[in-house]
Order: C-alpha cells, then structure tokens, then sequence
C-alpha cells in the first residue's frame, strides 16, 4: 500500500514561554497547514481529559463536521504548571481526508499501531515551526498486515460476539437516541474490545463508530461518542454495558437483525468463519443494501462473487422475498404479487434468484409462475379478488392456459366450454389431460366443437360405462363423425345403453352408417330378455310347424 498522508494537530496545556501564541494554558500548539482554523477549534472540543487514580493513555477516533476524521491520542502530564496546578495533558492527532481515511479501511487501529505519537511538550516543540505555528503532514504505512481485528474478535464467543456487532452496525440508531455503549475495563480490553465490534462495521459505516477509551468526567451531551470507555462500571446502566474482561454485554440489547447484511454477519460469526468478514463485508453490504432496496455501489455489486452472493441470500430469506416482491408489484396487481412472488422464490435460490433480481421479470414470466403455482395447488379456485386482477391482466398480456383455467374457475358450465372450443388444439390437450388427472370436471363437459378426435386420444372411452352419455356429448358438440372410433366399444355395452343409443340414432340420422349398423348388430345378438326361459320359448317359435 502507498505512504498516506495525515495532518497533525497538537494540544496541550503549556507556559507562556512555551507556546507560539505567547499565551499560558490550553492551546493548539501546531496544526498542518490544510487544516482551518474553524476545524482546529472543532477538533478542541473533543481533546478533553481528566486526571483519575490511573491515568491511563486516551485514545480517540471522531469524524469532524467537514469530513475529516481524527485518530488522536492524549496522554496525561504529571508536572504541575508554574502555578502549582495540575490536570495538564497532550494531544497528538492525526486527521486525515475521506478519500485516504477509505485507503486504510477507517481502520484507527493500524494508525495507533503504527505511529509513534508525541508523549511530551518537549517532543512537540522539536516537532513543530515554532515561530509559525506549524507542523508538517505525515507519512504513514497503514498496510493490512496492521489489521489484528479478527485475532481481536476470536477471543468473543459467538453469541457475544453477535450482540456486539449489533451494537456496532446501529451505530446511527444510538446516535440518533443519544445512546453510547459502555465499555468498562483496562485500557488494552477497551480497546479489543472495540476492534472486535469494527471487523464487522464496512468502511462506508466506520466514521459512525465514533469513540473515546478514557471518558472519565466527560460529557456526553457535549461530546457525544459511539462508545465511551470507563476503568469502573458506571453507577447505572443506561445503554449497553460491555465488560471488556469478560466479554459479555449486559443492559439494553440491540434485538433481532433487521437487515440482509446484519443476517449475514451473524450468520458467519455463528459459523466461526471471521475471516469472511473481514474478506468480504463492503462487499456483503452492498449485496445486502441492493436486496433491502437501499442505495449501493453498482460496480461493487457487480464484484460480488457468487458464492457470497449465495451466502447474503441464505442468510436472508425475508430480505430476497421482500425484494422478489417489490419487483414483481411493479409488473403485475397487487393481488397476484404474493402468489408469483412466493413461487419464484420457493422455485430457484442463491445466484440464479440474484440473476432473475438483477435482470427483471417480464409480465410473460410472471404469468408462467401464477400458473406454476395454480398447478402445484392443483388450481382450486383463488379468491374473487384475484381472479378479477387475473382477468385484467390477460386483457393486456395473454397466457392461453390460464385464460382456460380463468373460464373453468368463473363458469365450468358455461364459459370453459366456449373457452376450450376456441383454443389450440396443444392447449385444448393440456387442460383435458389436467382436468381428467385432477378429476376438476365432468370429462363429457370437455367435448366441444372441433375437438372431438383430440378428446377420444385422451378420454379413453374404454374406461367408461357411459357410452351413450358420450355419444349424446359428442352428437351435440357436432362432432358425430368422431362416432366411427367408438364402434369397437358398441358390442360391449348392456341391453339398456344399447337402447339408448339406438334411440339417439333415431333421433339423429345423420350419425354414421358404420356406427349405426354397430348399434344394430349389437342389438340384434343381444340373447332374448327373460334368461334361458326366453331364450328356450324364442328357439321353439322358430322351430318348423310352431307359430304363435
């Protein structure tokens, strides 16, 4: 990674003699030039200490109103002034521009590691441009290799760790309630504390994690701080309590994820996988803030790899349905958004539901997945509402087989005949072999005009007694040539049916001649009605010399 430059600031409690400004007390020493004056006496505010038993060294990470964000350092001085008084400190600082601040991941811990801050007034003076007031910017090498957040996390267990990271990605959340989080201990355990709960906070979150490890007298009111470290537990928990010794939280706790990267980060804490997180995070947020319909990076997204695509999508269910949802509102009403919504996302998972996300639906699509979803609850009939946005919908985009079921669903009776007569003869086949195989109608209802032949292919009329019934059916869909193919089946039909297909020949003349005559045949063998008496009385009436 290339040198970062860094403004320096110092401040301090000095002698008259001592300062630039030929005034005694509390002052800017040196700032780097690039600094203004207005962000100088901002940064003051925040470079506060008070001296307690221990008097630990302070350490402070803060965002300014310009952008600039400081990773300073303060550290207590024991000699009095010339007045006798103690309570003196020094503040080194570091500030640097958004742009180098990403170069390093807003990683404030790499900074204290790898800089040696000014300890003494003595050290400053030497730094400094006395007679200007200045001190250069410097140079820094804050590579990776700095970065100890995972090593720092692994000592969490996970389901502490969780709430943590919690803590950390509501940063903005607190904020806005004026809640910091507390973190009680020795100045090491503060600070492992708060680099376990930044491995999970990506860059464009990190300047919201504001904080200061030594906030002994401090006010919050004042100075408001992410979290605020204390070497003794507070008198009361107001917010969230971290013991940074036992890494365990107590008080207000942050509740259950509410976004696609708070899922996944969870999830791979659970997983123990830390490494990921550090790998991969700007990157899952920015999945995540895509799927929640958030702004994101495009060329980011379009990074991700598909494994951690797949991953931010396991981890969170309800987000890819919400986001499934919201597109498909956009193509279709209301009413059907939940059905074809529900059936995509059961159909399809991790990259291939991202690619159909990323590409849009058209309302063709859509319609197929209505179907899909109809056929899987073997097409009872939806509610009235759904079935009028249904009828709406296929005024504008056609989908021939629902129009069928959309007929049988309003009117079996009456509309799915005069649907079915005129579809296509593959539509037609479709919804007869559906129906037959659901048992959803009365098969003779399916017989319509033009499609008699189709309907015998599938009807198998060797199935039914009701060969009459479907010759009747037949006969009035005008479709009586189609009688021929039932011949085969005419000799094995009971005295009754016979009857009455020979009635319905009767009745209508124009039947053809083959199956008429198989109707008579058929009658004609038909063994005389009363058993073997009548047959033996009929044998005896044909005998020479008997007559009646």
């Amino acid at each position: 990674m290339p040198t970062i430059q860094a403004w320096q600031h110092i401040y301090s409690n000095v002698e008259k003699e001592q300062s630039p400004q030929g005034r005694g007390g509390f002052q800017t020493l040196f700032y780097s030039q690039g600094l203004t004056e207005a962000e100088v006496e901002e940064m003051e505010g925040h470079l506060l200490y008070f001296t307690s038993a221990i008097e630990p060294v302070k350490r402070l990470f803060f965002t300014i109103s310009t952008g600039k964000s400081a990773v300073a350092q303060i550290v207590p001085i024991s000699a009095t002034d010339k007045y006798g008084r103690g309570g003196r400190y020094l503040a080194h600082s570091l500030i640097f521009a958004p742009a180098d601040l990403a170069r390093f991941e807003a990683d404030p811990f790499r900074v204290f590691r790898q800089c040696t801050f000014v300890n003494t007034i003595d050290e400053a003076l030497a730094e400094g441009d006395f007679a200007a007031g200045r001190i250069p910017p410097v140079s820094l090498d804050l590579s990776r290799q700095l970065a100890k957040e995972v090593e720092a996390a692994k000592k969490w267990s996970a389901a502490e760790h969780k709430n943590l990271a919690l803590l950390a990605l509501r940063a903005n959340q607190q904020a806005a309630a004026r809640n910091a989080i507390t973190i009680v201990g020795q100045p090491g355990q503060i600070e492992d504390a708060l680099e376990a709960a930044f491995l999970v906070v990506p860059l464009s979150r990190r300047t919201r994690c504001s904080f200061d490890t030594y906030f002994y007298r401090c006010n919050l009111v004042a100075t408001y701080y992410w979290a605020i470290g204390l070497p003794e537990p507070p008198v009361s928990v107001k917010f969230a309590q971290v013991d940074a010794a036992a890494r365990h939280i107590k008080g207000e706790m942050p509740g259950s994820p509410d976004s696609a990267y708070e899922r996944w980060v969870l999830a791979v804490v659970e997983a123990r996988k830390l490494d990921d997180i550090a790998r991969y995070r700007d990157y899952a947020l920015t999945v995540g803030e895509w799927l929640d319909g958030r702004e994101y990076d495009l060329d980011q997204l379009g990074q991700a790899s598909p494994d951690l695509i797949t991953a931010v999508f396991k981890a969170s269910p309800e987000s890819v349905e919400a986001a499934l949802h919201r597109q498909v509102a956009q193509k279709i009403p209301p009413e059907l958004t939940r059905r074809a919504a529900e059936h995509i996302f059961a159909a399809n998972s991790g990259i291939d539901l991202y690619r159909q996300l990323r590409q849009g639906f058209e309302v063709g699509e859509l319609l197929d997945a209505l179907y899909a979803s109809y056929e899987a609850g073997n097409f009872q009939s939806p509610p009235r509402s759904e079935l009028k946005a249904l009828e709406k919908t296929l005024e504008t985009t056609d989908h021939k087989m629902l129009r069928l079921f959309l007929a049988y669903w309003d009117s079996p009776k009456k509309a799915l005949p005069e649907a079915l007569k005129w579809s296509d003869e593959v539509d037609y086949r479709h919804f007869v072999e559906t129906a037959g195989r659901l048992g959803l109608v009365d098969p003779l209802r399916l017989v319509v005009s033009g499609k008699g032949d189709p309907f015998l292919d599938i009807y198998r009329p060797q199935q039914t007694n009701n060969l009459p019934g479907l010759t009747e059916a037949l006969i009035a869909a005008d479709e009586t040539v189609c009688l021929s193919r039932l011949n085969p089946l005419v000799f094995k039909q009971s005295r009754r049916n016979l009857n009455r297909l020979n009635k319905l020949i009767e009745d209508h003349p124009e039947t053809p001649a083959d199956f008429q005559q198989a109707v008579t045949k058929a009658i004609e063998a038909l063994p005389p009605e009363g058993g073997l008496k009548g047959m033996l009385k009929s044998v005896w009436k044909r005998l020479p010399g008997q007559g009646e």
